[in-house]
């Protein structure tokens, strides 16, 4: 299933100055990292190719959608959409 990685960040809007609190969670391996022409003390590009089994996003504190392939779970702003498939199927 690979390594976790978390990524949390801000947006702010421009017309009001409202912050949002974002946060990306996601599990998987790196299929492909290219480092691009990094230099040493100048700013550079890497690109990272990731295969995920995990990934869930929360913006304010709400879970909007959490996918995890190996517990066959998907959720929609907080609502478990294959709840009733893990149970017929006896994984839940």
């Amino acid at each position: 299933s690979g390594v976790m990685i978390r990524y949390a960040g801000a947006y702010q809007r421009d017309d009001t100055a409202e912050v949002q609190a974002v946060e990306v969670v996601v599990r998987g391996r790196h299929k492909e990292i290219d480092p691009g022409d990094a230099k040493g003390g100048d700013k550079g590009k890497t690109t990272i190719k990731s295969s995920l089994t995990y990934y869930k996003l929360v913006v304010d504190g709400k879970d909007v959608i959490e996918i995890d392939l190996l517990a066959f779970v998907f959720k929609v702003d907080g609502k478990d959409m294959y709840e009733a498939q893990r149970k017929a199927i006896g994984l839940a």
